[in-house]
């Protein structure tokens, strides 16, 4: 029985459309050298991490076997900043002693110490030569601490910068008090608690940003002493007094003052509101009244300070939580927060050469599950890295160095990954039942040292745009003169192909690739084959070429003229000449004698054609 005209008709259709499928399925990546994102050139304080206080093998603890091997790995990283002691404790956190209030003791402090004070956070420090971001206690400290802690770090020992009582009726004496105890060597018995500190070291460390206090906005996880609490007008009335005795000991560091990225956000039942001179409508939120509280002040902050947690954790919501799809999606509205942060800056405080600072950033705001673990995490973490590099962020601290193993959260199997457990460190912490040392480098981990390979100091950021959600790219010309791409497949399956085009560069022939996925992180898991990133070459045939990258994975293409083609793994005998072929409108968009897309197209009309035939029979 022939086949009817309505069925022909449909089968046409289908015949017309399969190319254009096909079609559909390519992505199309564009790099333009000539066209730079960003005025300011890379600045090596995006790649930064937080270290803490309760991290038992960081640098510093004669305890605990192998300490330098924090150094080496963040070394091998890239990291280029450490920011200290430890997000919510640093205001609870009295450094001189290292220690923390116990607040179910009246706030008196603890009678035991953290592992790691300030003497380990030093060695971490200058070991890495980073440069180094302090939380000061805002929440149950003093001006006249925080000023100690910068003459300790900063002064010289000569200084006689006053200091003076603090409202606790302690003594800070001068500058030259703290810098002298950096000097000393020799030790006190009975130990005064400060003995840590006699490290016997003349020089000062030299470090240059410091925030006044961590999260103060938050009534809810934030420790704050002060009355009234969490308020924003209170936070810029004491902010004031910090800046002028900590600056009064080192007129050069750079201070921050906490903020959030909306005008409504935590204004915490408090009912004071700022009238926003641009468009004349009443705000209480936290940025706006404290912002415009120290305007009123005539008080100029160096930076403020910004997180970004993505995610609710599954336990505290069911809206927005983990969702792997979800959260490598995310990190594309950076550009969001960067505009409304600097719109609040400008509107409020009025004053230019505020930079803005983001010091803490991961995927979940508490209660870590598996995702935190996973390869998403580490293709989340490059992706919100690369992201911030696209606006005026200069420095950007990942949240956190290790953390600890948590085995309670949200480890559903709708998540991908097979560590069940969860951690925010990018280096793991000992558990029964999970990681066997201190040492072992998380998805998180790989990311970071992946990005080292792509963008460094001084490298300028340029358009990179790719028709794909599930393919991000990004790209750097290098201060040599190089192009560097990062490519990011958010697939969790599918491998996908991407037609690069470069405008503005001569691509050499070749390029040296780095790339991290799916391979390694099997690898950890079954103890067979490499963890660490991989590194191969790949032909380059010109400004215009093509790439698949493999589902769920990271990768670094550098159009390095010292990288050279690959040789094929087996000689490729000479084709017999083919008679020539008709020639096609549709032929195979650059693929070398692919089929016709047609001609697949026509080949699918006549099988349905027959597989129509035989249903009507």
């Amino acid at each position: 029985m022939t086949t009817s005209p309505a069925s022909l008709k449909r089968l046409i259709w289908l015949s017309l459309a399969l190319p254009a499928l096909a079609l559909a399925q390519a992505v199309s990546v564009s790099v333009n050298t000539a066209s730079t994102v960003r005025t300011a050139a890379v600045d090596e304080r995006i790649f930064g991490i937080n270290a803490v206080i309760w991290d038992r093998a960081a640098v510093g603890n004669p305890d605990i076997a192998g300490n330098t091997q924090t150094i080496e790995l963040l070394q091998q990283a890239g990291i280029r900043t450490i920011r200290i002691p430890g997000g919510s404790l640093s205001d609870e956190y009295h450094w001189r002693l290292n220690k923390s209030i116990n607040k179910e003791n009246n706030n008196n402090l603890h009678d035991w110490v953290w592992w790691t004070g300030f003497n380990g956070f030093a060695k971490l420090i200058t070991g890495l030569n980073a440069h180094a971001f302090v939380t000061v206690n805002y929440g149950s400290g003093t001006p006249e601490e925080a000023a100690a802690w910068v003459a300790y770090a900063n002064a010289a020992t000569t200084s006689t910068v006053a200091i003076g009582k603090d409202s606790n009726n302690y003594d800070w004496q001068n500058a030259g008090t703290w810098a002298n105890l950096r000097n000393s060597s020799t030790l006190v018995t009975p130990d005064d608690g400060m003995n840590f500190l006699r490290v016997g070291r003349a020089t000062p460390y030299g470090l240059k940003y410091w925030e006044i206090g961590n999260e103060c906005y938050g009534a809810n996880w934030e420790t704050d002493l002060n009355s009234p609490r969490h308020d924003p007008t209170t936070y810029a009335n004491r902010a004031k007094l910090y800046i002028e005795k900590m600056k009064a000991v080192d007129p050069t560091i750079k201070i921050g003052v906490v903020v959030t990225a909306r005008d409504d956000d935590y204004s915490n039942g408090y009912t004071k509101s700022v009238i926003n001179p641009r468009t004349k409508v009443a705000r209480t939120g936290w940025t706006p009244v404290m912002l415009a509280t120290l305007k009123d002040l005539n008080v100029k902050p160096d930076m403020v300070i910004y997180h970004r947690y993505e995610q609710a954790p599954l336990a505290d919501s069911t809206f927005n939580s983990e969702n792997d799809a979800n959260l490598l999606q995310k990190a594309k509205t950076w550009p969001d927060d960067v505009a409304a942060i600097r719109g609040m800056v400008d509107d409020y405080l009025g004053a230019s050469g505020v930079e803005i600072v983001v010091t803490e950033n991961n995927s979940v705001y508490a209660k870590t599950g598996k995702q935190t673990t996973s390869l998403v995490n580490g293709l989340f973490l490059a992706d919100s890295v690369a992201n911030v590099m696209r606006t005026e962020i200069n420095a950007l601290m990942w949240w956190d160095t290790r953390n600890g193993t948590d085995f309670a959260n949200n480890n559903s199997a709708s998540l991908y990954g097979w560590r069940n457990y969860g951690d925010y460190g990018i280096l793991s912490s000992p558990a029964a039942g999970g990681p066997a040392t201190y040492f072992e480098p998380y998805p998180t981990y790989y990311a970071i040292k992946l990005l080292s390979k792509f963008a460094r100091q001084g490298d300028t950021v340029v358009s990179a745009t790719s028709n794909n959600s599930l393919l991000s790219v990004f790209a750097v010309k290098t201060t040599g003169g190089l192009v560097n791409l990062l490519v990011i497949n958010k697939d969790p399956v599918n491998a996908l192909t991407a037609s690069i085009a470069l405008a503005g560069h001569t691509p050499p022939a070749a390029a040296f690739v780095y790339s991290y996925g799916k391979p390694q992180d099997d690898a950890a898991r079954t103890g067979s084959g490499s963890t660490d990133i991989a590194g191969t070459t790949m032909a380059i045939s010109g400004p215009t070429f093509s790439a698949t990258f493999a589902s769920y994975s990271l990768t670094v293409i550098s159009l390095d003229p010292t990288a050279t083609p690959p040789a094929p793994s087996t000689p490729t005998p000479p084709a017999p000449t083919p008679p020539a072929p008709t020639p096609s409108s549709g032929g195979g968009g650059g693929g070398g004698g692919a089929p016709s897309l047609w001609f697949v197209g026509m080949l699918a009309l006549l099988a349905l054609g027959r597989w129509q035939q035989r249903r009507a029979v």
